[in-house]
């Protein structure tokens, strides 16, 4: 079914009042946390106008603290300089041969191609996004050059959910010029009024606004997913259209009026859009930020040091009373300065300060600034993440943060979990298909293995520590009590017991041999064993024989006209009866 621009704008405008009251918070959290990130989708200058800091904020340790989550987090989860996920099957029993040389090919082929792309760029501002305003937006698109990643702005998308929660679907706006239009979109669908801004050098650059929305079809059945070769069938609708009410910041254009027109309608086979959220509210569709929690602590920092440091200014430079005799020659107050007054007037102090603060006042301010500064770093998480920005060895282990951050990571591990399933899991399965359908990894050809993504990076390994040691301190207990009673052993099992501590600790796959060479490699075992002691057995056989023959001989050979050895054999013999 083609889409409805008239609907599709109605609903983007549903979407957009529903979004409204996180407006204002967002606004705030923008001006403490980062300046010039939030965008306001009914802006038509914020591209004429440079973001710098403001000019209220007179302290940046909000600042500072999303700069260092947004760091910790990079370097935490998606680390460029080690990897942070290798493809693994679902069931490990029984695989087919090859399946995990393909899993290892494809792992470091789809690390490859996040590489050249502008993945990492792109995943650190979400990770900023998230931490500041709860709910970030990125979108993943693939051409004949590759894969690349957008980072929408804060304040220009709105989002909606299924029935279980997840995000399918989002609007985001495009303020594009006409330029731009006319290059991206086919001719036939664009307006007159935008064609004739392209072709006049003066309004060139006009911008219009362009609703960018990606949600799936109520008409497409899963049964045709095969079979949907047409862009316009695929199970996700991605449609560029214009608003009617659009208007254009140059030229003194009325803009294009009517009512709204679609540019371009395609498709995807899977939602391009990542929209993870921090914390999630019951239903709600954005979400809620550690910047949020500390809100309050940061506008109160911005008053405390702007007292703190007017003081420190008076302190330095105080406010001073001159006597009146000076106005004519006036007072040098810099270092060397000479002044001169009459010094027949005594009682009279010709250079005093009117007023100085109380030093220890001074200190109280600081101390308070200090404490509220650590609860902000203490929300942020920055002393976690100190860990990672501080450590300057690329081997850091993951016991190594679990040790020194326990309690930390485990108010960090749902927001961790969430990133991993709202994030990184759907980018690495989507990447995947995308590389397979342009021919950078080979399919497995008649093989059906459902796949499983085992993250690896520093703070996934460090929420599994817990079982790793749990394994560990149990193999070691049992291994004493078999002191005690060598049949201890016999309650762990120690196949089990390898496999998942190896998964656990993020071990390659192709360490671990597949459980038919295992079985292969313990009957040829058993045989040589079997072999070995049926060797042994005859060698032993032999052994005694021949003690037995050498035992015989020896006796043969006795002189049986000795008496001693004829009486000792009888006497024997006769001692029985």
């Amino acid at each position: 079914m083609a889409a409805n621009a008239q609907k599709l704008y109605q609903r983007y405008e549903e979407l957009r009042l529903e979004r409204s009251g996180f407006i204002d918070v967002w606004k705030e959290i923008s001006r403490l946390f980062c300046p010039g990130r939030y965008r306001d989708d009914t802006s038509t200058d914020y591209h004429l106008t440079p973001y710098s800091l403001d000019s209220r904020l007179v302290n940046s340790t909000g600042v500072l603290a999303l700069r260092s989550l947004a760091a910790g987090m990079h370097g935490g989860m998606t680390s460029p300089v080690r990897p942070w996920f290798r493809l693994i099957a679902q069931n490990t029993n029984e695989l087919p041969e090859g399946v995990n040389r393909w899993l290892d090919m494809a792992t470091q082929t789809l690390q490859s191609v996040l590489h050249q792309s502008n993945f990492y760029n792109a995943v650190h501002g979400l990770y900023a996004d998230v931490g500041a305003f709860g709910t970030a937006l990125m979108v993943e698109t693939a051409d004949a050059s590759g894969i690349q990643f957008y980072l929408a702005n804060p304040g220009e998308f709105v989002l909606d959910i299924n029935s279980s929660g997840e995000v399918d679907t989002f609007y985001r706006r495009l303020y594009m010029t006409a330029r731009q239009i006319v290059d991206k979109f086919p001719a036939a669908n664009i307006p007159d009024a935008v064609k004739n801004c392209a072709k006049d050098m003066r309004n060139a650059a006009a911008r219009f606004d362009v609703i960018h929305a990606v949600y799936p079809r109520s008409d497409f059945k899963s049964t045709n997913r095969a079979s949907a070769t047409k862009a316009t069938e695929k199970p996700y609708a991605s449609v560029y259209f214009l608003p009617g009410s659009s208007t254009s910041s140059y030229g003194g254009l009325s803009g294009l009026g009517g009512n709204p027109s679609i540019l371009e309608e395609s498709g995807y086979n899977d939602f391009p859009g990542f929209a993870p959220r921090w914390e999630i509210s019951g239903s709600d569709r954005y979400g809620l930020s550690p910047a949020m929690q500390v809100l309050p602590d940061v506008k109160m920092l911005q008053s405390i040091t702007q007292t703190v440091r007017k003081s420190q200014h008076v302190l330095v430079d105080p406010p001073l009373v001159i006597d009146q005799s000076l106005r004519a020659t006036g007072v040098r107050l810099v270092p060397g300065g000479l002044s001169y007054f009459d010094s027949t007037r005594t009682g009279t102090t010709p250079v005093a300060p009117i007023y100085q603060p109380n030093p220890q006042m001074v200190e109280a301010g600081l101390a308070i600034m200090r404490e509220v500064e650590e609860t902000v770093n203490s929300g942020m998480y920055v002393d976690l993440f100190r860990v990672f920005l501080d450590d300057q060895r690329l081997n850091l282990t993951a016991t190594e943060v679990n040790a020194r951050n326990s309690e930390k990571l485990v108010m960090l591990g749902p927001v961790v979990e969430r990133l991993h399933k709202e994030l990184l899991s759907p980018l690495v399965r989507r990447t995947l298909a995308l590389c397979v359908e342009w021919g950078a990894i080979p399919p497995l050809q008649g093989i059906d293995v459902a796949l499983d993504i085992k993250f690896e990076s520093v703070l996934a390994q460090a929420q599994a520590y817990a079982l790793t040691a749990s394994i560990e301190q149990s193999v070691a207990f049992a291994a004493n009590a078999v002191q005690l009673d060598p049949g201890a052993f016999d309650n762990i099992d120690l196949d089990a017991a390898i496999q998942n501590y190896a998964s656990r600790a993020g071990a390659p796959t192709s360490i671990l041999r597949e459980p038919q060479a295992i079985t292969q490699i313990r009957e040829q075992r058993a045989q040589q064993q079997a072999q070995q002691e049926e060797i042994a057995m005859g060698q032993q056989a032999l052994q005694e024989a021949a003690l037995a023959g050498q035992a015989a001989e020896s006796f043969s050979k006795a002189r049986t006209d000795n008496p001693s050895v004829l009486q000792n054999l009888l006497g024997g013999i006769s001692g029985g009866l």
